[in-house]
């Protein structure tokens, strides 16, 4: 919704519910529409001082002390950074270069190993046939290009 789309009155109430009647609490893409309402409805103006006779109620009650046991049920919860060290070790920008080198040296040396000896310290030619798998290989290839 936006401030052009006029505020029903079960809108208005939603939003007293949900906010409150201060005003600045009110979503910014609703406060227009909501002040429309309040200044046309006699009912909204109605639902407003309800909710405003509401809030000065709350703010006279003081908020009760959390017991003892609450409070040592919240100390017992886990830190949240009791894992962050892992985050910052293996996430971080340091390594991820350190990780594509990695990466890199594997396929060259899984490449490597993939090679015949004869490719591979070769007498200076170099058998694109062997490197493909054999002629085996190449054949099936071919016979998919067909």
């Amino acid at each position: 919704m936006d401030d052009n789309t006029p505020m029903t009155l079960g809108d208005f109430e939603s939003l007293l519910d949900r906010c409150g009647s201060n005003r600045a609490d009110w979503p910014a893409d609703r406060r227009d529409a909501a002040e429309r309402l309040l200044a046309q409805s006699p009912d909204a103006q109605d639902a407003m001082r309800r909710a405003n006779a509401l809030a000065q109620l709350l703010d006279l009650v003081a908020a009760p002390a959390p017991s003892e046991a609450l409070e040592a049920r919240v100390a017992a919860l886990p830190q949240s950074e009791t894992a962050h060290w892992i985050w910052m070790v293996v996430a971080r920008p340091v390594w991820r270069p350190a990780v594509l080198a990695a990466a890199l040296l594997g396929g060259i040396y899984l490449g490597g190993a993939a090679l015949s000896t004869s490719t591979a310290y070769g007498d200076s030619v170099f058998d694109l046939n062997s490197v493909a798998g054999g002629g085996e290989t190449l054949g099936v290839i071919e016979s998919l290009e067909e």
